[in-house]
């Protein structure tokens, strides 16, 4: 069985956030979504357009791109919209169940939470991650256990092959369960500090 996989630190969460902004620039500039005229600017609701940035985990300027877009075609965006949905979208993603979902789906940790109690959202988000490689891990020996059981029930193949499945899948089997009672452990764990279970 693997190491389990080392998280950042406190410490290093600068670094990580860098990391998360380049990333997000690197994802935004394979998807052009930029308005090339001003009617394209109409149809941006500037509050929900906030707050899905922030729930994406993105600094405001990040999200202001289009924004900054709009200007040069001559047109005035909602700027306070778009401030006051993307504080609406922080005060939800900084939140530790928030955040334990985010880890839970793999997602990175946005820049956007500096100056709250970034112990805590670290944690859950860290924990949200052990969350993910469970359920990771459960579905690769699920994977194996069906592979396993294919053979041992294939006559097509030497009865030697069949019965080296069929040895294997007591072991499998183990370390499913063992892995599923990892898991539950880990929810168990988040909902004892009032996290969810992440999904």
């Amino acid at each position: 069985m693997p190491p389990p996989r080392a998280f950042a630190t406190l410490a290093a969460l600068p670094a990580l956030y860098a990391l998360t902004a380049l990333a997000t620039f690197g994802l935004l500039a394979g998807c052009d979504t930029t308005p090339k005229k001003p009617e394209d600017c109409a149809r941006i609701d500037w509050r929900s357009e906030g707050r899905s940035t922030a729930l994406n985990g993105r600094a405001m300027e990040s999200g202001w791109r289009r924004g900054a877009a709009c200007q040069q075609l001559g047109v005035n965006p909602d700027r306070k919209a778009f401030e006051s949905g993307w504080a609406e979208g922080q005060a939800t993603y900084c939140t530790p169940g928030f955040l334990l979902r985010e880890g839970r789906r793999n997602d990175a940790l946005g820049p956007i939470c500096q100056g709250m109690d970034e112990a805590v959202l670290q944690r859950a988000w860290n924990h949200g991650r052990l969350l993910h490689e469970a359920d990771q891990r459960i579905q690769r020996l699920d994977g194996d256990l069906a592979s396993l059981r294919a053979r041992a029930d294939d006559v097509k193949l030497p009865a030697g092959n069949r019965d080296t499945a069929r040895a294997q899948l007591s072991g499998v089997i183990a370390a499913r369960a063992q892995a599923v009672a990892t898991r539950e452990r880990l929810e168990a764990e988040a909902n004892a500090n009032g996290w969810g279970l992440g999904r």
